[in-house]
């Protein structure tokens, strides 16, 4: 049975190296010999797939038919034009409207003028050239301006590296949603159709019927062949839950949690899926089922089963978790907003207990633990009890807030903001929370009524803003944000705002 892999991998590269035949020859070898460095250090240290592709520089038409050929049909996730020098205008459009090509994320870029008496190499003129083009198409491009050995185009290229390799997986994602989402949870509920458009996501459901037969039996059929697990698997997965966590719950509830955990894992893994969404309440707490989803959901984000694991089937919310995981390289979290977000700089936001191994703050938050296995005394469902749930905050540290919504007229809309999350932000209520500092906390919550977003959002576990920034300009979704600093402007320049300022 071959599984799917559910982290983003590697991007394949194309990179084409393009000039017209005049301009500065020395200037011209000089840019090609750095960007050629830089590629081979990319694969070196695998941040490209190694059978990515540098062309030798090209000048015409046909030359870019042949070239766009070869990177179609060794299925690239990402090319990148690399004007040397001032370049030939069809060698852009001929590689921009290639049919094969045509929902492959596409970059230029060029150094600027070299020093000297004269007009060097007009690279950059030939980018905005370039750019012009793709907007007369309708074709999103990200351009990055040079110099190629420096600082900030490495950190902007890894960026769209991360970008690339994001998209490539949204494009496979394969969402399994187990149950529908509850009465009433209309935002849980997307046009299937509209998200294979614009992202590649397609959805399955599996009814809740089907995972109690797989508790029970141990095997699961499936889409990929049969999966199946063992006493042996539930054990090794209680050491996970209770190793170096405060455990406040019966060893039976961590036994069925961990069994419940294996029964989504075999389905998971039978079937292919990439990401998840789960109808967790209120059927998991009764007496049929018994055991909350929170801490299976929990393990198989940090176990990188899945990119995505949300809460009440809200599979839409759940390719927003996806994007910030991929985006991160860590879990992001699927989480509500829970209090009223303009009324302080702390932006609360949490769920019952759905937290991630390994990634707790640990110690105390305001007298509360961090990190433990618990009850939670559910208010909503009449004073009701439901558990075992892994309750805390999250590691400290800069947050990224990413929140999708559908509005009335089919455009998606993504709405990203940044702050940080320290001991003394901790609320300390009893969810699985990042409680954190949103310095723009006012126009953050215009944003979210007056967009319509949902009332779910993922939370990713570092700065990644820039990053669903590019990915929106690829993707064709409008960026929403209440800080100026991440307003729309060249890829390549980088954001002034740094955590020092977003913590004052």
């Amino acid at each position: 049975m071959t599984q799917p892999s559910s982290q983003r991998p590697a991007p394949k590269l194309g990179l084409v190296i393009n000039s017209i035949g005049v301009f500065d020859p020395g200037a011209k070898d000089r840019s090609e010999r750095t960007i050629r460095e830089h590629f081979e250090r990319l694969v070196k240290s695998r941040q490209i797939d190694p059978q990515s592709i540098v062309t030798e520089r090209i000048f015409g038409p046909h030359e870019a038919m042949m070239v766009a050929d070869r990177l179609a049909a060794a299925q690239v996730d990402l090319v990148v034009i690399a004007n040397v020098a001032f370049p030939n205008g069809q060698v852009f459009l001929t590689l921009a409207t290639h049919p094969h090509l045509a929902q492959t994320p596409l970059a230029v870029i060029a150094e600027p003028e070299p020093a000297g008496p004269e007009w060097g190499t007009n690279a950059w003129c030939g980018v905005i050239m370039n750019n012009h083009v793709a907007r007369q198409l309708g074709r999103p491009i990200v351009t990055l301006p040079g110099p190629f050995a420096g600082d900030a185009f490495q950190a902007a290229f890894d960026r769209l590296l991360r970008v690339a390799g994001t998209i490539r997986f949204l494009r496979r994602d394969f969402v399994c949603r187990f149950g529908d989402a509850p009465g009433g949870f209309h935002s849980a509920t997307g046009d299937q159709l509209a998200f294979a458009r614009v992202f590649g996501t397609r959805v399955d459901t599996v009814d809740l019927t089907a995972v109690m037969e797989v508790y029970r039996t141990g095997k699961a059929p499936g889409y990929l062949g049969e999966a199946a697990f063992a006493d042996a698997d539930i054990k090794r997965t209680i050491k996970q839950i209770t190793d170096r966590r405060e455990v406040q719950v019966e060893a039976a509830m961590i036994e069925r949690a961990a069994r419940l955990y294996h029964a989504y894992r075999a389905i998971i893994r039978a079937n292919g899926y990439t990401s998840a969404a789960f109808r967790c309440w209120p059927e998991q707490n009764e007496p049929y089922i018994g055991v909350s989803a929170c801490v299976a959901m929990g393990l198989l984000l940090a176990n990188r089963d899945i990119t995505a694991a949300a809460c009440e089937s809200d599979w839409p919310t759940a390719v927003a978790q996806s994007i910030g995981t991929l985006l991160s390289g860590k879990p992001a979290a699927c989480l509500d907003w829970v209090n009223y977000t303009g009324g302080s700089e702390i932006i609360q936001l949490g769920h019952c207990g759905a937290g991630i191994c390994g990634q707790m703050a640990g110690g105390k938050c305001r007298g509360a633990i961090c990190d433990a296995i618990a009850l939670h005394p559910v208010i909503r469902l009449g004073g009701g009890v439901m558990g075992p749930v892994h309750i805390g905050q999250f590691e400290f540290g800069s947050k990224t807030g990413l929140c999708l919504t559908q509005d009335r007229n089919d455009k998606f809309k993504l709405l990203a903001f940044r702050g940080e999350s320290t001991p003394k932000t901790a609320r300390g209520l009893t969810y699985s929370a990042v409680d954190m500092t949103v310095p723009e906390h006012r126009k953050l919550n215009e944003l979210v009524l007056d967009g319509g977003f949902p009332h779910h959002l993922a939370v990713v576990m570092g700065d990644v803003s820039e990053e669903a920034r590019m990915l929106c300009q690829f993707l064709g979704v409008e960026w929403v944000s209440p800080d100026n600093s991440l307003r729309p402007r060249p890829i390549g320049q980088r954001a002034r705002t740094t955590r020092k300022a977003l913590t004052k």
